[in-house]
């Protein structure tokens, strides 16, 4: 019976009968081993068939061989670059006196006094010539001139012409190389799948399934396992009523050209990388594969993406990262391999470990007062965390702390260089600014050189009674972080606030009040495009970095992240998603937490103490 191939070769012990199944099973070790018992001409040549087929082009050359077909076993020495064969199929065709095989041969190695020799000695004498002279090879052009009489001396040529060399195998040692011995690769099956195929009798045709309704299937695949339910306890009188008039709502899909071309690249082609690919709802999945399209379309409904801009150079670095060539045969495309887990899951190459490095880098250029490149590598970690795939809770709550703190130090960052378009005139904007980058929680040693800045300059500006709380705070934080600061620095901080409590005056009028230093939440009150104090309860917030605005900047693109839109609320699917069907949890930092469990949660972490000791 069709398709049974496998499992007859098992039971029969006749030879012949063997080499068939062999070949309709695509055996070809035993069907080599069976023709070399048989030696029949015409099994070598269903092997050799069979072999070119699969992509074996050494036993497509041993049945060759065995048939004495010379001329195919010519082409393939040519297609396979193997030159010092084929100069010993030039000699075997001398010695069996084929003409027509020499000449191509010669042909194939680019031997032109080999061809010219074959011409003049078969009598054709003014083609051999011909071709010595075009080839400007005097030393056999002139005794072929004189051989052919007065008829032709004065022969001309007129035409123009170009020598036919065949291109030279970027390998030539193929011994010295392991991918010249390579064969095409196989996707092996297991045996199960073998057995269970369909009989010839009865044939039915199946019609193929729409690409709507394979991803229909792989949606009820990923539905909750309820890997992460709550224990049964009784809800209590909450005030919920669900007695609403809903409508049906089909199950939202990506509704884009490139999402479609996506599931044809998945489904049709059986991609088991794609096909996880296109039911995943990890933006950070989708760019390792090269879906960008949907990627945007994910990072839009979870975290109100606008301006792509700046996503463009870590699209690119996370695809190539994920991607490689194999170069195979010579002159053919490098095959494209994607770098992937086991399951044929999608490896996403940003991983904490990699963002904590672009952390300490932050820490070092803000240490040397590159503010601006500070600022553009805290943006950059913020980036890579919307796309980032996390392993477990404790690693999302540790990208959860890591956004803010990359938060903490953009708003201080900002503060320079809001104060770098500020005229010099208007002192008493600068020194609001200044003493704005000083309440930000950053690493002690950032943030005491804030201070420093800030008291210096208040107290130079004369306002004595906010440069005796920036002395104080260096005061305290040096109780908090003992030996974080030189005993010089806190002998001179507690000076400034002696001489300041004399004074107890400011000339300058600015706004800013004592309690700022020690609100641990103060970056969200502080609106990061006008750089002032917000007040009253009509802000906007970015759901991305959780900062608020001013009402009128609604609609506008968040001056932290540079991404998201203002005022947009996204809900964050995919990582409620993540946490129902135990898969891989993509950090997200998108649903609303209470301020005071974020408070101690950054603060009082392991993650967030091992980070402040980078």
């Amino acid at each position: 019976k069709k398709n049974y191939s496998t499992i007859a070769l098992s039971l029969v012990d006749d030879t012949k009968a063997r080499f068939s199944l062999a070949i309709d099973s695509g055996d070809l070790e035993t069907a080599y081993k069976t023709s070399m018992d048989l030696k029949d001409k015409q099994c070598f040549k269903r092997l050799g068939e069979e072999a070119l087929r699969q992509g074996n082009h050494q036993l497509v050359e041993l049945a060759y061989q065995s048939q004495r077909n010379f001329e195919k076993l010519s082409f393939l020495y040519v297609i396979t670059g193997q030159m010092q064969k084929l100069e010993k199929m030039l000699l075997i065709a001398q010695n069996r006196n084929d003409v027509m095989s020499r000449f191509h041969n010669s042909l194939y190695l680019g031997d032109i006094q080999e061809r010219i020799r074959i011409l003049a000695e078969i009598g054709h004498l003014p083609l051999a010539y011909m071709m010595a002279v075009t080839h400007n090879i005097d030393d056999m052009a002139i005794p072929l001139k004189e051989s052919l009489g007065e008829s032709y001396q004065n022969i001309e040529f007129d035409f123009k012409s170009s020598a036919l060399i065949p291109p030279k195998p970027v390998i030539q040692d193929l011994d010295s190389s392991s991918q010249s011995k390579l064969n095409w690769p196989h996707h092996q099956i297991a045996e199960e799948d073998i057995l269970t195929l369909p009989s010839e009798e009865p044939e039915k045709v199946e019609v193929e399934p729409t690409i709507e309704n394979q991803i229909d299937q792989i949606q009820d695949q990923q539905q909750p396992t309820g890997a992460h339910e709550e224990e049964n306890v009784e809800e209590g009188d909450w005030g919920i009523d669900e007695d609403l008039e809903i409508p049906d709502i089909e199950p939202a899909q990506t509704n884009t050209d490139s999402q479609n071309q996506m599931n044809d690249v998945a489904f049709q082609g059986q991609n088991l990388l794609h096909k996880y690919v296109s039911a995943s709802q990890l933006p950070g999945e989708h760019v390792s594969t090269g879906f960008i399209s949907s990627a945007l379309d994910l990072l839009k409904k979870q975290i109100a993406t606008q301006n792509i801009n700046p996503l463009k150079k870590v699209f690119g670095n996370i695809y190539l990262a994920c991607n490689f060539n194999v170069s195979g045969i010579p002159f053919l495309k490098p095959v494209n391999h994607q770098i992937s887990k086991e399951s044929h899951k999608p490896q996403v190459l940003v991983t904490m470990n990699t963002l904590e490095l672009m952390l300490k880098r932050g820490y070092s250029l803000t240490t040397e007062g590159k503010f601006p490149e500070a600022l553009d590598q805290f943006r950059d970690i913020l980036l890579h965390i919307s796309l980032l795939v996390v392993k477990d809770q404790k690693e999302e709550k540790d990208a959860n702390l890591l956004l803010r703190i990359c938060v903490d130090y953009i708003m201080a960052l900002l503060c320079e260089v809001h104060k770098k378009n500020v005229p010099k005139e208007n002192t008493s904007r600068i020194l609001e600014l200044t003493m704005y980058m000083a309440l930000f929680n950053m690493q002690p040693k950032h943030r005491i050189l804030a201070l420093r800045s800030a008291m210096t300059l208040a107290y130079k500006s004369k306002n004595f009674v906010h440069a005796g709380y920036l002395a104080k705070k260096i005061v305290q934080i040096n109780e908090q972080y003992p030996n974080t600061l030189k005993p010089d620095v806190v002998a001179n901080a507690k000076k400034v606030y002696a001489a300041c409590e004399q004074q107890g005056s400011n000339a300058v009028g600015i706004e800013f009040e004592e309690a700022w230093l020690y609100d641990n939440d103060l970056v969200y009150k502080v609106d990061p495009k006008a750089m002032k104090y917000l007040k009253g309860r009509n802000m906007k917030k970015c759901f991305f970095t959780n900062l608020n605005y001013s009402e009128e900047f609604m609609g506008q693109i968040c001056e932290v992240c540079l991404v998201s839109k203002i005022g947009v609320e996204t809900v964050s699917y995919t990582h409620l998603r993540a946490h129902e069907t135990g898969r891989n949890l993509v950090c997200r930092l998108l649903l609303e937490k209470k301020k005071k469990q974020i408070n101690n949660d950054y603060h009082n972490s392991n993650y967030y103490i091992a980070l402040q000791q980078i």
